[in-house]
């Protein structure tokens, strides 16, 4: 069996004094639908972390949250600047919110803490619609 990790940059932070080290040093940004904190890692690729609280909901509500900043990081991944550690902490209006707005200000958000280099980040493909019901 071949070790993927091994050939793949890891994208998200894992351990918890990772964690606590962006916490301790970073810079923090407020936002309406979550907060982030960043600083320098010593490593070349960015790494992000998404930290969702008991106080967002119970635990589906709370995994639902981190599908969807785990799909926005996925999206926005390759325009990170290198070299940084994000943690994102998502908030219950981010839940509500459709997800071509909450990818939008995810963007403006990096991008005005310059986290991310380019603004012509790939545009959130339009979601699959639902299989209409039968009424049998």
């Amino acid at each position: 069996m071949s070790d993927v990790s091994s050939r793949c940059p890891p994208v998200f932070l894992k351990k918890t004094e990772d964690f606590e080290r962006v916490k301790r040093e970073g810079k923090r940004i407020t936002t309406r639908f979550f907060n982030v904190v960043s600083c320098r890692s010593g490593l070349g690729n960015p790494r992000v972390g998404i930290v969702v609280g008991r106080r967002l909901g119970n635990a589906v509500v709370r995994n639902r949250g981190k599908r969807i900043f785990r799909e926005l990081v996925r999206h926005t991944y390759q325009n990170l600047l290198q070299g940084h550690d994000i943690v994102v902490f998502p908030k219950r209006p981010a839940l509500e919110l459709r997800h071509q707005h909450l990818y939008e200000a995810w963007i403006t958000t990096l991008i005005s803490q310059e986290l991310m280099f380019s603004p012509n980040a790939q545009p959130l493909p339009a979601p699959n619609p639902p299989p209409p019901l039968s009424g049998g």
